[in-house]
């Protein structure tokens, strides 16, 4: 049994108690409004001092903090593109610094092509040919650890909504820039550029002409018989002789110089160099052995055999 006195003597022992300091309290507002400021201020000094400084000097956990530098930095975005009516350089500006604060870990990784995001799609394309320069400039910086993994869907749905706005017909050349990017960008295993199903679109059809006797190759063009015509005195006044005496010996040089092209253009080389768009529009035909036979021997020996 217990002793009741020794009980009593322990229980008579007066306790201490150590109080815990709690950590100061997250005020979401108070910190969008002081990230906010340090932007403006980064911004304009092109430095992320003040902004790392901010970042640190601000109570909260990390998550909080990244979250709240995120919506800052859309904020200011959207002051300049609304209010201020800034120039592109000063987007470009403020995404430079978004970059940074991926690197020193002050903002969220998806932060820079949620901003290029904003802006093109506020953007005519006139300037939106300028900032999709800046991405492709820094492809390899969208290619790193840091940013690949979180960035990738949010720069194929950029492209993919700037293809949209794009006429194919009067934009080509910016299409073939946006197409190339996700080449670079993307690896050959990527899933959403391979065609896992083996859909291909057959009704793509090359229209060439497959009788020879109706083939156009071999004969000059109106303009080049008409360069060769003799022209008889008095047709043309003495200003425009020495002209045509000129013409008609850079033409002579051309036909019989060194640097005439030794591949020859006929109907057979023709023919077989559109054929092999059957083969890429219905790649399934491959299996077949004769068509294998036709597209490795025939076609395919033949048409890159005249450039190697």
């Amino acid at each position: 049994m217990c002793n009741p006195l020794r009980l009593t003597y322990r229980c008579s022992r007066p306790v201490h108690f150590t109080r815990k300091m709690s950590p100061s309290l997250f005020n979401f507002s108070d910190a969008k409004e002081r990230f906010t400021s340090a932007t403006r201020i980064a911004l304009d000094s092109k430095t992320s001092k003040t902004l790392i400084n901010a970042f640190n000097q601000t109570p909260g956990t990390e998550t909080e903090k990244k979250t709240t530098l995120d919506q800052a930095f859309r904020s200011v975005l959207e002051e300049e593109i609304i209010q201020r009516k800034a120039s592109c350089e000063d987007f470009l500006g403020l995404i430079y610094l978004s970059i940074d604060g991926v690197t020193e870990g002050i903002c969220s990784a998806t932060t820079p092509f949620l901003l290029l995001g904003d802006v093109l799609d506020c953007l005519p394309l006139d300037q939106c040919d300028k900032i999709f320069s800046f991405v492709e400039e820094n492809v390899s910086t969208w290619k790193s650890n840091s940013f690949y993994s979180a960035g990738k869907n949010y720069l194929l749905r950029m492209c993919n909504d700037l293809l949209r706005r794009l006429s194919k017909s009067q934009n080509t050349v910016f299409c073939g820039r946006i197409q190339l990017f996700l080449a670079r960008l993307f690896p050959l295993s990527e899933k959403s550029g391979l065609n896992l199903q083996s859909q291909f679109n057959l009704e793509n059809i090359t229209v060439f002409n497959k009788n020879e006797q109706e083939s156009t190759l071999g004969q000059k063009h109106p303009e080049e018989r008409d360069d060769g015509m003799e022209v008889e005195e008095g047709e043309m006044g003495d200003e425009e002789a020495p002209t045509t005496f000129i013409k008609k010996q850079a033409s002579l040089k051309i036909q019989s110089g060194p640097e005439k092209s030794s591949i020859p253009i006929d109907y057979n080389l023709y023919r077989k160099f559109w054929t092999l768009q059957d083969y890429f529009r219905n790649p399934l035909q491959c299996y077949e052995k004769y068509s294998w036979l036709t597209f490795l021997k025939v076609i395919l020996i033949t048409v890159l055999g005249l450039f190697f």
